[in-house]
């Protein structure tokens, strides 16, 4: 029972420390020092933080002399410079262009939506013209059908005429 009684009390006690534990991070954030001259023993002109940009003018063992804001000069350790760009300035261009890009997809969904209604209906233009077209390719062979049709009946009462006015001629040339 003690046993028992033990391993809760541990159990509730780690459970316990996690609860007030928090995601915490290391700055990177870095300051040096612009010296009048180049040393450790000059009067400092400004501090440099973290991704600044600096121009650099020329260089004395392991000093390097720059150009910083409003155009003050000083000197700072060479080893502290670098040409890279650094990682937080390459992130928020990243972010311009990928908001940049986002607006981009939105606007080109936007017009493929609108394309895609344009087709719909241009597929249904196509589908009724296509019925059109082959109800007026069934035209001209109606019109020989009624064609045809006439030129029968008009040969029928032709031959009809033909064939009373023969018996009119018999029926004449008897009763003489």
């Amino acid at each position: 029972m003690k046993k028992l009684f033990f391993i809760l009390i541990i159990a509730v006690s780690l459970l316990s420390s996690t609860t007030y534990a928090k995601t915490m991070y290391v700055t990177d954030t870095l300051y040096i020092m612009a010296r009048r001259q180049p040393g450790l023993d000059f009067k400092i002109v400004d501090q440099l933080s973290s991704n600044e940009r600096v121009t650099f003018l020329r260089a004395e063992e392991s000093w390097a002399e720059v150009s910083f804001r409003d155009k003050k000069t000083g000197w700072v350790l060479k080893r502290f410079l670098t040409e890279e760009t650094p990682k937080p300035i390459q992130i928020a261009e990243f972010k311009k262009t990928v908001t940049a890009q986002a607006e981009k997809i939105a606007v080109l969904e936007k017009e493929n939506i609108a394309l895609k209604k344009g087709k719909a209906e241009m597929v249904e233009v196509i589908s009724n013209l296509k019925i059109e077209n082959q109800s007026l390719k069934e035209v001209p062979y109606r019109i020989i059908l009624l064609l045809t049709g006439v030129g029968i009946f008009l040969f029928g009462c032709v031959v009809s005429m033909i064939i009373q006015r023969k018996s009119r001629r018999r029926k004449s040339s008897l009763s003489f």
